[in-house]
Order: structure tokens, then C-alpha cells, then sequence
């Protein structure tokens, strides 16, 4: 999958679309920060991608005890973690927010992302210190890049879900500029997006609805205040 399109690439098709009303004012915002608001909305939780999906592995032991520090610069969240002994066998983990520190030895059977220092290194806990030598295996989504420029590609996402990423740049451009047909770009969005989401049970649609609903508010009511203090130097 080619990943070949940027933020200047749908700056360049809404622009038309909103009658060519300015879109990069100052510092190449708002255009940039929007760019992120969907790459973010598109590769944040609950939203799971192939193309998204990477997998880390690491050896615990009882030497080393609970807590093992691995290098993992894009971890977003887990979807699936197990262990392997040293013959072979497979034995699923449970996932935790967190967990207490366990001297006791017994086979581990939960794990958390316990600590993150920003700098992409994951401390990972389990719940009991190992019996014996395990390989962790960790599958998980990437979280979003930060776009710097237009020229920031919209990388992780593959150029084939342009149909996505450029109607959600549509959507909230549109709100930005108060267009009237900012309700149909964002029916647009939503139904493209979740219509590739075919995995989602009803929660997690809910849970994303309800995330993207106070990410508009937000926008709208930074927008309502640019608008009314542009208003009063008229005055």
C-alpha cells in the first residue's frame, strides 16, 4: 500500500470546495492542526487498522522480576498480548491499565503498560514475577504522528483511504469556516470512517461518537471566539 498523499494534497481539494476561502492564516494553521485532529480521530482508539497494527516481543524471566523497559516509540494501546514458554506452549495475558508489584513466582497471566518516559520507552509490569524463561508478545495500534508541515504526509494511513482522511479534512475545515454544509461533510466523515471499521461492536462506536462530538465542541467554541473577538476590533 503506497503512501504517497500529504496535508497540501487535501489542502488543495477542499480548498474549491469552500469557495477558496483562505485556509493556511497564520503558521499554516488552522489547516495543520485540523490535519491532525483526523489522523488522530483515524488511528486513536477504538479504531483498529492491519496497516496500523505492529507487534514487540520480549523475554521475562525471574531473574529480572515484574518490570521490563522496552523501546516502543509509536505505542498507541494494546490489543492483544500472550506468552511462550520454553517449550512451545502459548498462554493468553490479560490486559491492565496497571498493576502492583508481585514477588511471588507463578506463570504471569496479566500485563500492563505500567510507565511511559515520552522519550518511546514502555515499562511493562506483570502481575507475578516469571517461574521461568517467557517470550511477551504485545500486538498493537501506532498512535498518530504529528503532521509538521503540508508537506507532512499522511502516513501510517495508505494513500487508498484518501476518501476517508480528505472528507474528514473537508469536515472540519468546514466547521472552521462556518459553512452551511458542514452537517453533510461530517455525515460524510463518520459513515466512511465506521463503514471501514467493520470490527467495532456498539460501545466502542458509541465511546468514539461521544469523543468526536467534544472534539467539535471544542472547535467550535475556539472558532465562536475568534469570531467574536474579530468582531469587537471592528467595532
Amino acid at each position: 500500500m503506497a503512501n504517497t498523499l500529504l496535508l497540501q494534497n487535501s489542502i488543495n481539494f477542499v480548498a474549491p470546495i469552500l469557495k477558496n476561502t483562505p485556509l493556511q492564516i497564520s503558521n499554516q494553521e488552522p489547516a495543520l492542526t485540523a490535519g491532525n485532529i483526523v489522523l488522530g480521530q483515524m488511528l486513536g482508539p477504538p479504531m483498529r487498522w492491519r496497516f496500523n497494527r505492529k507487534e514487540v516481543n520480549f523475554v521475562i524471566s525471574t531473574a529480572a522480576g515484574t518490570d521490563y523497559v522496552v523501546s516502543v516509540p509509536y505505542l498507541g494501546f494494546i490489543e492483544t498480548q500472550w506468552s511462550v514458554d520454553g517449550a512451545g506452549n502459548v498462554y493468553e495475558l490479560g490486559g491492565k491499565i496497571s498493576l502492583a508489584p508481585n514477588a511471588a513466582n507463578a506463570r504471569p497471566e496479566k500485563i500492563a503498560a505500567q510507565f511511559d518516559d515520552n522519550a518511546g520507552n514502555i515499562t511493562f509490569r506483570c502481575d507475578k514475577t516469571p517461574d521461568q524463561n517467557y517470550t511477551v508478545y504485545v500486538d498493537y495500534q501506532q498512535k498518530a504522528p504529528l503532521m509538521s508541515s503540508a508537506a507532512s504526509e499522511w502516513a501510517p494511513v495508505p494513500d487508498e483511504f484518501q476518501y476517508i482522511f480528505n472528507t474528514g479534512f473537508l469536515c472540519i475545515m468546514s466547521l472552521l469556516v462556518n459553512d452551511a454544509r458542514f452537517p453533510i461533510f461530517e455525515k460524510y466523515f463518520i459513515s466512511r470512517l465506521l463503514g471501514a471499521q467493520d470490527g467495532l461492536g456498539a460501545t466502542e462506536r458509541n465511546i468514539f461518537l461521544a469523543n468526536w462530538t467534544g472534539v467539535l465542541q471544542t472547535l467550535a467554541r475556539a472558532q465562536g471566539d475568534v469570531n467574536a473577538g474579530m468582531a469587537g476590533r471592528q467595532q
